[in-house]
C-alpha cells in the first residue's frame, strides 16, 4: 500500500515522547506491517498506541519530578520545625509555652500559660494530666468557645492535642485570641508554643483557605509548597510576638531572620537588609560605628573572642553598647549548626545592680571606718591584728604596734568644749593616717582618745622611727592645749611594742605589751614614747 506523505507528520505528534529508542523500534514495526499489509484502521490503531504509550512515560516523568518537588518542599518545612523547637529551648520566662511527657503529663508551664487559664492556674502544676486542666478551664469558664458544648469541645480539643502536629486559634475569656501550635515528638513528647495573634487572625484564616483551595487545585506538590509556608509563617509569627530581639542564623552562620524587636536594638544599622550576611561580616560593621563599647579600641581582638565563644552563651552575656544602653544575649548552637539568639535590653536592671553594689560598698566601708575620724574603728583593727598575726607567724616576721593617747584630752574637752574635742580627734587622726610609709599599715581609733598604729613586717628600730615621726608631725600641726600641764600644745604619749607572732598565743599579747608601754610613757611625763622590746610575746589560747 502506497502511503502519503503526511501520515509520517500525524505518527511524529506522539512517538517523541517516547524517546528515541522507542520511536525506532515503533517505525520498524509499523513497516514490518506494511511489507505484509495491513489495513487503514490497523494502521490507525497501532498509532493511537503509540501515542498512548508516550503520554503515559511522560506522566510518570511528570509524576516523579513532582514527587522530588514535594520532598524538598517537605525537608524545608522539618528544617524550619527545627529552628521552631530550638527557639523554644531559650524562649523567656514571660513567653507562653508548655511541655507535657509521652502519658500528657505536665512537665513544665511558664508563667503566661498559667495567665490564660487564671482561675484555673493552681491546679497547673507539674504531673496534672492535660485533660484534667482541660476539663477544670471549661468548667470555670474560661474557654469561650467551649460554651454550651463542653463535652463536645472537650473531645474535640483531645484529639488535636493527641495529633503529632496541631495548629490552631482559640478565643480566651478577656476577647483575647492566641495561636495555638503543638509538636509532638517521635518518643511522644508534647512542645505547645501560644503566641498572642489577635491581629493576625484574619491572616491566619485567609492562609487556611487558600490552603483548602490548593489542595483540591494544585495536589500534592501545592500542599507541601504551603506547609513549607505556614511553617516559615508560624515561625515569623512566633519570633514576632517574642518581647525580645530574636536572630536565626543557619549552619554557614549567615542571618536567616530577625524580628521587629531585634532590629530595634541595632539602630546603628538596619538589620533586615542584613539577612543572607554573615555573622562576622554584621559584626564588622558594628565595629566601624564602635557600637559595642567594650571592643572601642581593640575590635579584631575583641572579634576574635567574640567569634570563638560563639553560639555558646546559654547563660546570658552582658554587653553595653554605644548610646548607654545595657544588653543580655543569649545563644544556642542546634546539632543542625544553627544559631539562636535572643538579646534584650537590661539598662534598668544594670542600673539598679551598680546602684545597689554602691550601696553595699558604701555599708563595707561604713562597718569598718570610725564615723567622727574618719579612718578605720576598732573593729577593722581587730580583724585586721588577727590576720597579720597569723601572716606573720607564718612568714616569722615581726609585727609592731603603736597604742597612742593624746595627752590630757579631758582637759581639752573641758577647756574647748566637746565640738571642739571632737575636731582635735579628727586632726589627730590625719596627722597618723599621713605618716604611714606602706601599704599594709593601719591606723584606726582604739577607743575614746586612743589611736593605734599596726605594721606588719616592722622591727623595733622602725617601729620607734614611726613613733617619733607621729610626735614631730603633731608638733608641726601646733594644736593649741591652753589646759595641758605638759606643753601648750597638743602632745601624745606613745607605747611601742614589736614581736615575731607566735600562732600559739593570742594577738592581744602585742596589745598588752604596748598598753605596759603606753602606761611607763604617760607615767614618766608623758609627751614621749616608750618601748617593749620582745622577740615572742603571747597569752595561751587556752
Amino acid at each position: 500500500m502506497k502511503h502519503t506523505s503526511d501520515k509520517p507528520a500525524k505518527f511524529s505528534l506522539g512517538l517523541p515522547l517516547l524517546g528515541t529508542g522507542s520511536l525506532v523500534l515503533g517505525l520498524a514495526a509499523i513497516w514490518q506491517l506494511g511489507q505484509g499489509g495491513f489495513s487503514a484502521a490497523l494502521l490507525s490503531m497501532l498509532v493511537a498506541l503509540l501515542v498512548a504509550l508516550g503520554t503515559a512515560a511522560s506522566a510518570l516523568v511528570g509524576q516523579r519530578r513532582a514527587l522530588d518537588q514535594a520532598r524538598r518542599a517537605r525537608e524545608a518545612a522539618a528544617s524550619a520545625e527545627v529552628q521552631l523547637r530550638a527557639l523554644f529551648d531559650i524562649l523567656p520566662a514571660d513567653s507562653i509555652c508548655s511541655v507535657f511527657d509521652a502519658q500528657d503529663r505536665l512537665v513544665r508551664a511558664n508563667a503566661g500559660f498559667m495567665a490564660m487559664f487564671p482561675k484555673t492556674a493552681a491546679h497547673i502544676v507539674p504531673g496534672a494530666r492535660y485533660e484534667d486542666i482541660l476539663r477544670r478551664a471549661v468548667a470555670l469558664g474560661e474557654v469561650v468557645e467551649a460554651r454550651g458544648r463542653e463535652e463536645t469541645w472537650v473531645q474535640q480539643r483531645l484529639a488535636q492535642h493527641r495529633a503529632p502536629a496541631t495548629q490552631m486559634t482559640q478565643a480566651l475569656a478577656d476577647d483575647r485570641w492566641v495561636r495555638i501550635n503543638e509538636r509532638r515528638s517521635g518518643d511522644g513528647w508534647m512542645v505547645g508554643l501560644h503566641t498572642d495573634v489577635t491581629d493576625a487572625v484574619r491572616k491566619e484564616r485567609d492562609l487556611e483557605r487558600a490552603r483548602r483551595l490548593a489542595q483540591k487545585q494544585r495536589g500534592a506538590l501545592e500542599l507541601a509548597r504551603l506547609a513549607s509556608q505556614e511553617a516559615r509563617a508560624l515561625l515569623e509569627s512566633a519570633i514576632e510576638g517574642m518581647p525580645v530581639g530574636i536572630e536565626i542564623y543557619d549552619a554557614q552562620d549567615k542571618l536567616v531572620i530577625c524580628n521587629e524587636h531585634a532590629v530595634q536594638l541595632h539602630p546603628h544599622m538596619n538589620l533586615r537588609t542584613m539577612v543572607g550576611l554573615s555573622f562576622d561580616h554584621i559584626m564588622q560593621h558594628s565595629l566601624q560605628h564602635q557600637w559595642i563599647t567594650a571592643a572601642i579600641g581593640r575590635e579584631q581582638e575583641w572579634l576574635a573572642e567574640r567569634l570563638a565563644r560563639r553560639g555558646t552563651h546559654v547563660a546570658p552575656m552582658l554587653q553595653e553598647v554605644r548610646d548607654g544602653r545595657w544588653m543580655h544575649i543569649y545563644e544556642i548552637r542546634t546539632p543542625q549548626g544553627y544559631v539562636v539568639a535572643a538579646g534584650m535590653e537590661v539598662t534598668e536592671m544594670v542600673h539598679q545592680r551598680q546602684a545597689l553594689e554602691a550601696a553595699n560598698e558604701r555599708l563595707a566601708m561604713l562597718s569598718v571606718t570610725d564615723g567622727l575620724t574618719g579612718i578605720a574603728n576598732r573593729r577593722h583593727f581587730d580583724e585586721t591584728l588577727a590576720a597579720e598575726w597569723l601572716r606573720e607567724a607564718r612568714h616569722q616576721e615581726p609585727l609592731a604596734l603603736l597604742i597612742i593617747d593624746i595627752d590630757h584630752f579631758k582637759g581639752y574637752n573641758d577647756h574647748y568644749g566637746h565640738l571642739a574635742g571632737d575636731e582635735c580627734l579628727r586632726r589627730v587622726a590625719q596627722v597618723l593616717q599621713s605618716c604611714l610609709r606602706r601599704s599594709g599599715e593601719v591606723v584606726a581609733r582604739y577607743g575614746g582618745e586612743e589611736f593605734a598604729l599596726l605594721m606588719p613586717a616592722t622591727s623595733n628600730d622602725e617601729a620607734r622611727f614611726m613613733a617619733q615621726r607621729c610626735m614631730e608631725q603633731l608638733a608641726l600641726a601646733d594644736i593649741p592645749h591652753a589646759a595641758s600641764a605638759t606643753a601648750p600644745q597638743l602632745t601624745l604619749s606613745i607605747g611601742v611594742a614589736s614581736a615575731v607572732p607566735d600562732p600559739a598565743f593570742k594577738p592581744e599579747a602585742l596589745v598588752d605589751a604596748a598598753d605596759a608601754a603606753l602606761y611607763r610613757a604617760k607615767n614618766s611625763g608623758r609627751n614621749r614614747y616608750e618601748i617593749t622590746d620582745l622577740f615572742s610575746v603571747g597569752r595561751s589560747a587556752d
